[in-house]
C-alpha cells in the first residue's frame, strides 16, 4: 500500500495488493518491482525521480477504506446463472466453463465492445500480464489463461487502454478498483467484469502443490503452470506432473494459507463496490465434479445483464437466490469484512482482536505443519482440514 507520508511516498508490503497500477502511473518512472522469493512483487521508489504528483498514491486500491454497511441488503434479488460455452472443448479445457473467456472474445466478434483489458499469457513468470484486446486483435480462446493463482500485477499494463466507444475492463475487486482511477475518458460505456476472489496466492502455494506431486519449483522460476481446466474443478499441472484441484485447494484455499498480505483487508469480493456489473465465480457446493464445467454468473446490472443475454455462444441457465446461496457464501465474506480493521492494525472489537489474533495463529501453524510434511497421504489433509476453524468459531 502507498501513503504520503511526511513529504514522500511510503510502501507498505502488509497491506500490497500486488495490481501493479502505481508503476503503470506514474511519470517518471519512478517506481518499479522487486520481485520476492515468495513470488511477490515489492514495490521499489526511487525518492530523487519521484516528484511527489501523488499519482500512485491516488490510485493504490489498498489505501482506500470502505464501508461494508448494506453489502448484502440485495443478494436476494440479484440475477443468477449458470453459464458455459456451448462448445464442449472450450468448456472443459476452461476454469469452470469458459464463460469468462466466451465473454472476452464474442464480445470483441460480435461489436458488443470495441476494447477489453484482461490478462494474456507469457512465457516467464507470473506467465500472465495485463493486455488491451480490439476487434483488430481479437484474441484465442488458448491466449487467455484459465484462473491463475499466483501474484499476477494485472493492472501494470493499463497505458495500453485506448480511448473507444464501449469497454470491458476484467479483474479481481482490487484490480478493478484501481483501474477505476484511469478510467475517466477512456470510453463512453464501461463494463466491469468482477472475478470474485477472496484471497490470491503467494507462490508459495504453487511450491506446495508441487511439492504434494513430488517435485521443486526451481529458482530461476523456469516451470510450467497450468491452474484448473480439464472438467471443472479440474487439475493444477506444475511442468508434467497434475494434481486434482479438489485436492490442491483444499489446504492453500480452505484455511487460507499463503495468502498475499493485501487480501486481507479487501471486504469486496463480488466487487459491488467498485460497480461491477457482472461477477464470475465457481458453483462450490451447487455442483459436483464433472467432465466439463459451469460458471456461477452474478448480475448486478441491466448493463451486464445485457451483455450476457448477447453473447450467444454461451448457454445460461437462470437460477433463483436459494439455489445459489451456497455457494454465494455470504456469511464467509461477512467474517471476512469483520477482520478487514485488525489487519490494518486499526481499533476494533474485543471479539473482532481476538478472531484475528486466532486467524493468524491458526495460519501459522497449519503452515508449519504442512510444509514440513508436504507429501502426506490425502487423508492426512483432509484431517487437517476438520481442525475446528477458530475464526469462525469466534465470528460466528
Amino acid at each position: 500500500m502507498l501513503q504520503y507520508i511526511d513529504n514522500r511516498i511510503n510502501y507498505n508490503y502488509s497491506l500490497c495488493q500486488q495490481c501493479g497500477i502505481c508503476e503503470a502511473v506514474c511519470p517518471k518512472q519512478a517506481i518499479s518491482f522487486k520481485l520476492l522469493k515468495n513470488g511477490i512483487h515489492k514495490v521499489v521508489i526511487d525518492d530523487e525521480k519521484c516528484i511527489r504528483c501523488l499519482r500512485c498514491v491516488k490510485s493504490c486500491p489498498a489505501n482506500k477504506k470502505e464501508g461494508y454497511d448494506g453489502y448484502f441488503n440485495n443478494f436476494s434479488i440479484k440475477k443468477y446463472f449458470l453459464g458455459y460455452n456451448k462448445d464442449n472443448k472450450i468448456r472443459r479445457e476452461s476454469s469452470s466453463g469458459g464463460v469468462c473467456k466466451t465473454l472476452i472474445i464474442e464480445s470483441l466478434k460480435n461489436n458488443l465492445a470495441d476494447g477489453v483489458y484482461t490478462l494474456r499469457k507469457t512465457g516467464r513468470y507470473p506467465y500472465a500480464e495485463g493486455e488491451f484486446y480490439t476487434k483488430e486483435n481479437i484474441p484465442r480462446y488458448d491466449d487467455i489463461p484459465n484462473s491463475v493463482y499466483h501474484s499476477v500485477l494485472a493492472c501494470r499494463e493499463v497505458k495500453k487502454i485506448q480511448r473507444c466507444e464501449r469497454l470491458i475492463v476484467i479483474g479481481t475487486s482490487c484490480q478493478l478498483r484501481a483501474m477505476n482511477t484511469i478510467l475517466k475518458g477512456k470510453a463512453n460505456e464501461i463494463i466491469r467484469i468482477c472475478i470474485f476472489c477472496k484471497q490470491q496466492k503467494t507462490l508459495d502455494s504453487t511450491r506446495f502443490l508441487a511439492k504434494i506431486m513430488g517435485m521443486e519449483i526451481s529458482e530461476n522460476l523456469n516451470f510450467s503452470i497450468r491452474y484448473r481446466g480439464n472438467g471443472w474443478p479440474g487439475i493444477v499441472r506444475v511442468n508434467e506432473s497434475e494434481l486434482s484441484w479438489n485436492r490442491a485447494a483444499q489446504i492453500p484455499f480452505g484455511r487460507r494459507l499463503w495468502t498475499i498480505p493485501g487480501c486481507n483487508v479487501c471486504g469486496d469480493s463480488f466487487g459491488t463496490n467498485v460497480g461491477a456489473d457482472i461477477t464470475l465465480m465457481d458453483p462450490w457446493k451447487i455442483r459436483s465434479e464433472n467432465d466439463l464445467g459451469e460458471t456461477l454468473v452474478i448480475v448486478h446490472t441491466d448493463k451486464g445483464l445485457n451483455l450476457l443475454n448477447n453473447i450467444l455462444s454461451l448457454r445460461s441457465e437462470q437460477k433463483a437466490y436459494k439455489e445459489v446461496a451456497l455457494a454465494l457464501d455470504l456469511k464467509d465474506i461477512w467474517r471476512k469484512q469483520q477482520l478487514v480493521p485488525f489487519f490494518r492494525g486499526e481499533n476494533c472489537t474485543e471479539t473482532v482482536l481476538k478472531a484475528g489474533k486466532a486467524e493468524q495463529s491458526q495460519r501459522k501453524f497449519l503452515r508449519s505443519v504442512v510444509e514440513t510434511l508436504p507429501r502426506m497421504p490425502i487423508l492426512f489433509y483432509r484431517i487437517l482440514c476438520k481442525i475446528s476453524d477458530r475464526r469462525n468459531n469466534i465470528l460466528k
